[in-house]
């Protein structure tokens, strides 16, 4: 299943970052990406999820080492554990996958083309204000290859 997962992450390369957007059809914002894959998978009840919301909900969950994750941790930015601003889920190998690159002001699709906004692949230590990346799909039916 993390395999899947995963597989489904890397086809939304690409879609466009819109602020608040929670769909790849209209676009994505970083809180907007995960909620959608995970609900896809079932992992995460329907509601108004923010970073933050993601963060506290996921955070009684085991943390891991960035170099450790694996594909469908979730890898959280901000300032501190009060203050998150950045969610992107981990691909494994020292990648994470996400929709960045717009903010607040980038809410229409000609606002994402000029500021390069969308899903993309980077490296987990792409922002210095990496905060916690938490073990979310680990053991049982998650036990599938990389």
């Amino acid at each position: 299943m993390r395999v899947a997962l995963k597989n489904l992450a890397l086809k939304l390369v690409g879609c466009p970052y819109i602020w608040g957007g929670g769909n790849p059809w209209s676009g994505l914002d970083c809180s907007g990406f995960v909620i959608w894959i995970y609900q896809v998978f079932g992992l995460l009840p329907s509601g108004d999820w923010t970073a933050q919301l993601l963060y506290q909900h996921f955070a009684q969950r085991p943390r891991c080492a960035p170099g450790a994750t694996i594909a469908g941790d979730v890898v959280f930015y901000g300032r501190d554990c009060e203050s998150i601003t950045h969610v992107m889920l981990s691909l494994g190998g020292g990648l994470v996958v996400g929709a960045s690159g717009g903010g607040r002001a980038c809410v229409n699709l000609a606002e994402a083309a000029k500021r390069g906004a969308m899903v993309k692949v980077k490296p987990w230590n792409y922002r210095l204000d990496l905060l916690a990346c938490i073990q979310t799909m680990r053991g049982g039916m998650w036990d599938d290859a990389d």
